[in-house]
């Protein structure tokens, strides 16, 4: 049995995006307001976002969220109405707190049928607790109950001597058991508006704080003009919970004159009505929202999916074998053709930037993460973001989610020391964690840094030997090789099992994910000074612009944003160390930087020995560079980098200095090669 009403499915993905965006926004104004001042304008958001939440959740037919919602609406409903009313704040936040929790885990699950809805009462009761102590000291709060409007003056108040002959005034009334009769109101008035024009309502507005009242004892009374008021009559009993529907005003036989309405009461025209989605969004002008479209990003992976074959097929058509001995007789055919690249390099950049996201959204969830663990532990760690507006691709930005939580839980629970320990040691410092993202070359970098106490290489390898887990004599590890040691299956630097670690489980996890999407995990530890956790992943698998270069008969490609320049060098620019390591001189800087053969450090045969014979590639980034030399260049290509796959992965091949491969239009496999990685100890020259 599905746990959303029948008919529903379709509004299942915005559901879950707006719900979900929502409740980010609570915790967002938890977190800045818990330590400092509730302001009204928070307090009206807050109350804002619950009414919403419980309108959605009861649309969706999930009545254990919207009572849960309901329920902290009221508390908030009762602070905005009465601001002088007492309340114990740390409490509260805790209800607040637990309910988002309670609400996003809902909502994560919701398509999981194998889960059960989740039963709220015990929370709900304790916040109906919480609220009654709070209206024992906020009589203001009785302000709610509003009277409704009179059931007797419904289609009175919409009829008009004037209306035309095919103008009607329906009357809906729900079933007693129905908990969000406004809300199904709000769905029954969307699909009506296919069949016949709405002119007015009452309640006229449905998202208003007295509609769900006003429904429930008065009934949804629609004025409507329709040549078909059986068929009208049929659609509104088939709504949802809808107990009864009849035609209570028609052009024949009008009601009896009734005192004329306040002007309040004279509802809007029919542009004011309820927006379709207004159940499960906050209310949008159409000059704000009139730009902005939602679209699922299976779709957008579907159109970068596109993007990718176009830009293969195109290559295969324009480097096809059958064209080369037309090369220099067909001018037309290579003008068009160049404009044809200019045209496919401009969608994959527009395919790009509608898929690129802030990595804020990632880091700012984090806030969370840190905000119980200091509760939980008494650490007072801050966190702090660099880099935050760094753009990535959505796949990539959903995919730092959790690696993120398990490294910041690690640096707090693992890292950061006690204050009391952290004093002893002579820190001043605040304790923190630092997020930063930044980009190197094609790649996202995501660093995990934290001041806390280190980690000893001994001890690690020690625990490594405890658990059996070491796969070569104890002498043979290097420094960096311990501290990898943790990413190993069942490792833990804990004794002890805690709510945070101390299972074996997390770091092995992260690592494997983060490769699966062709990224890595690296590790540095400094004793006494803290730990540095860098996440490295491909900024996507997206078209590049590369160059290609041959050794041997096997031809490579090289990123151009990895590239500075590309000469043939002269003899007498280059020279040998007393080390025995090959130089060449940069004329235009004025200075030497190191040759790095690719032939010799690829471990390749019948490829280029003389210097002077082959071609330089001059790579550098902000710490190193070098001349790559090569047999020579082939020609500047777009292609679609693909990490290697988990098989392949384990032979090291990212750490040698391939970054992926491509396969062009022709069908071959083109190996690319990763100019950061190559270029480790070149340093930069002065």
């Amino acid at each position: 049995m599905a746990k959303f009403e029948a008919g529903m499915e379709a509004m299942l993905d915005m559901f879950v995006f707006e719900t979900t965006d929502l409740l980010e926004k609570l915790d967002d104004i938890l977190l800045r307001t818990e330590a400092g001042e509730l302001e009204p304008d928070d307090i009206g958001e807050i109350f804002r976002i619950m009414h919403t939440v419980k309108g959605s959740a009861a649309m969706m037919g999930l009545q254990n969220m919207s009572k849960l919602a309901h329920a902290l609406e009221d508390l908030f409903f009762i602070i905005r109405e009465d601001p002088s009313v007492k309340y114990e704040k740390a409490p509260l936040y805790e209800l607040l707190y637990e309910g988002s929790d309670c609400l996003k885990n809902e909502t994560e699950n919701i398509s999981d049928e194998s889960i059960p809805l989740s039963d709220f009462s015990a929370l709900i009761d304790r916040i109906h607790a919480f609220a009654e102590v709070m209206k024992g000291g906020a009589p203001a709060a009785a302000a709610r109950e509003e009277q409704p409007q009179e059931e007797a003056n419904g289609a009175a108040l919409l009829f008009d001597d004037k209306d035309e002959a095919d103008v009607f005034v329906f009357k809906v009334v729900y079933e007693s058991t129905c908990l969000m009769p406004e809300i199904r109101a709000m769905v029954l008035l969307n699909q009506i508006k296919a069949a016949a024009q709405v002119i007015k309502t009452l309640p006229d507005d449905l998202d208003s704080d007295d509609a769900s009242d006003a429904v429930a004892s008065d009934g949804f009374y629609i004025k409507l003009k329709t040549d078909n008021t059986d068929n009208m009559l049929d659609m509104l009993e088939a709504g949802i919970n809808v107990q009864s529907a009849q035609v209570v005003a028609r052009p024949e036989k009008k009601p009896a004159p009734k005192p004329a309405p306040a002007p309040a009461a004279v509802s809007p025209p029919p542009e004011k009505a309820p927006a379709p989605a207004k159940a499960a969004a906050a209310k949008k002008t159409d000059d704000k929202s009139g730009g902005m479209i939602s679209v699922k990003v299976e779709k957008l992976d579907r159109l970068m999916r596109l993007a990718q074959e176009i830009v293969i097929a195109q290559s295969g058509v324009l480097h096809s074998s059958d064209l080369k001995p037309f090369k220099n007789e067909l001018p037309n055919f290579y003008k068009s053709s160049r404009e044809l690249k200019k045209l496919t390099d401009e969608l994959q950049d527009m395919v790009m930037s509608v898929r690129m996201v802030p990595i804020n959204g990632a880091f700012s969830k984090m806030n969370r993460v840190i905000r119980d663990m200091n509760k939980t532990l008494g650490k007072n760690v801050t966190l702090v973001f660099e880099g935050e507006n760094t753009e990535v691709d959505k796949s990539i930005a959903d995919l730092l989610g959790d690696p993120l939580m398990h490294l910041v839980r690690n640096a707090v629970d693992h890292g950061i020391e006690m204050p009391e320990k952290r004093a002893a040691a002579g820190k001043t410092e605040p304790a923190k964690v630092i997020l930063n993202a930044h980009y190197e070359s094609n790649e996202v970098v995501v660093t995990v840094t934290d001041n806390g106490g280190g980690m000893d290489a001994q001890v690690l390898l020690s625990k490594a030997k405890k658990y059996g887990i070491l796969t070569k004599p104890e002498q043979e590890y290097t420094e960096k090789e311990c501290f990898e040691l943790i990413m190993a299956p069942g490792f833990s630097t804990n004794d002890d099992v805690t709510e945070y670690s101390g299972r074996g489980v997390g770091m092995d996890v992260v690592k494997k994910n983060l490769e699966k999407a062709g990224g890595k995990l690296l590790v540095d530890s400094k004793l006494g000074e803290g730990s540095v956790f860098t996440i490295r992943v491909p900024m996507s698998l997206t078209v590049s612009d590369c160059m290609g270069f041959m050794l041997g008969s096997q031809e490579y490609a090289v990123p151009v944003s990895e590239l500075s320049e590309i000469f043939r060098p002269l003899e007498e620019n280059i020279t040998v160390t007393p080390e025995g390591e090959e130089m060449i001189y940069l004329s235009e800087e004025k200075k030497f930087c190191r040759i790095i053969r690719l032939a010799e450090k690829f471990k390749l045969n019948g490829c280029k020995t003389d210097l002077t014979d082959g071609i330089m590639l001059l790579c550098k980034n902000a710490s190193a560079q070098a001349a790559l030399f090569a047999d020579s260049v082939t020609e500047d290509m777009q292609i679609v980098i693909k990490p290697f796959s988990a098989y392949l992965a384990r032979f090291g091949l990212k750490e040698s200095g391939f970054s992926g491969t491509s396969v062009l239009g022709d069908g071959s496999i083109i190996p690319v090669i990763d100019a950061n990685t190559i270029l480790k100890g070149a340093e930069v020259n002065g």
